[in-house]
């Protein structure tokens, strides 16, 4: 039995004093009426209404029910109104995580725009660099980098990746340049992480070739991406760094491309900058307008990719 149905099925016949007047009202048939009554009946065994030719009475025990199913029907109409609103108008606790690199450069000059936009919703921010189970660790929406193995989530590309080799024009200057094609290099090599492995995946920019490996011989790693820009930055060798993150120093003249004709990778993939945020058949207004919000900001292309920024 569907109980919160018969409930309203029965409070209509109690405020109308008919079957068929509360079948017109609820656009249902006498007979599901009467059959809803007959199931809520058979449940609380006892009579809720006392049926005579002169319409339908309600019995003591149908009374006090009556008082009760009457409210509940308020208290969810109540409940589904400020639930529909809250969905309507961006609002509540919405919990983000995002990498620390990223998160710190890209997304925090962007709070207080957001927060003064919509002031009914407040920010949760957890900086983390590994993949995360979101719904277990209760996170409305992520930013993640890099490739997307799992497939039970929501994902949109914010904006494409590339990294190039770069290195300080001090090291620059002080080096030969470094050739990919003859194996390993003697080389001071800057590695994101040593998890990838001992080399990077490289291809060329002006070909349709896919990735290749390339070995490389390295004395320094770091998982934090902004160890390996200062590092780079100081001079400590060759780094792979993401155009989202080098832009500033390029720009700069602080850090110079390594080896221009090629782009690199740690993974054999394309990879991305993505939002990504649990499937669900409604995605509440919140998490839609932090998504609106990131994505013009962002541009397309990301403004860290425009020459003229």
């Amino acid at each position: 039995m569907n109980h919160f149905a018969a409930i309203r099925t029965f409070v209509s016949a109690a405020e109308l004093k008919s079957f068929s007047a509360a079948s017109k009202a609820l656009n249902i048939e006498t007979s599901t009426v009467s059959r809803h009554v007959a199931d809520l009946e058979a449940d609380l065994r006892i009579a809720l209404f006392n049926r005579s030719t002169r319409g339908l009475t309600l019995t003591e025990a149908g009374r006090l029910f009556y008082s009760h199913a009457a409210q509940l029907l308020l208290q969810w109409e109540e409940a589904r109104s400020l639930t529909s609103a809250l969905n309507a108008r961006p609002a509540g606790l919405l919990r983000l995580s995002v990498p620390s690199a990223f998160g710190r450069l890209h997304v925090m000059p962007l709070v207080d725009e957001f927060l003064r936009l919509h002031p009914e919703i407040s920010l949760d921010i957890t900086f983390n660099d590994d993949m995360q189970d979101l719904i277990e660790s209760r996170i409305d929406l992520s930013i993640r980098i890099g490739t997307l193995p799992d497939s039970t989530m929501h994902a949109r590309r914010l904006a494409p990746q590339r990294r190039f080799a770069w290195a300080s024009p001090a090291w620059i200057a002080a080096n030969p340049e470094p050739d990919l094609v003859n194996g390993k290099q003697d080389l001071q090599i800057l590695m994101f992480s040593r998890l990838h492995g001992d080399g990077w995946y490289a291809r060329r920019t002006d070909s349709d070739e896919g990735w290749s490996r390339v070995p490389v011989n390295y004395r320094f790693s770091a998982n934090d991406s902004e160890a390996l820009l200062y590092a780079c930055r100081s001079g400590g060798g060759i780094a792979i760094l993401p155009d989202w993150l080098v832009w500033q120093d390029a720009r700069a003249g602080r850090l110079q491309r390594v080896l221009p004709a090629w782009e690199f990778s740690m993974y054999r993939a394309e990879t991305a900058v993505w939002i990504v945020y649990p499937r669900k058949k409604i995605v509440s207004s919140k998490v839609r307008s932090f998504i609106d919000f990131i994505v013009e900001k962002t541009g397309s292309p990301a403004w860290w990719q425009n020459p003229q920024n």
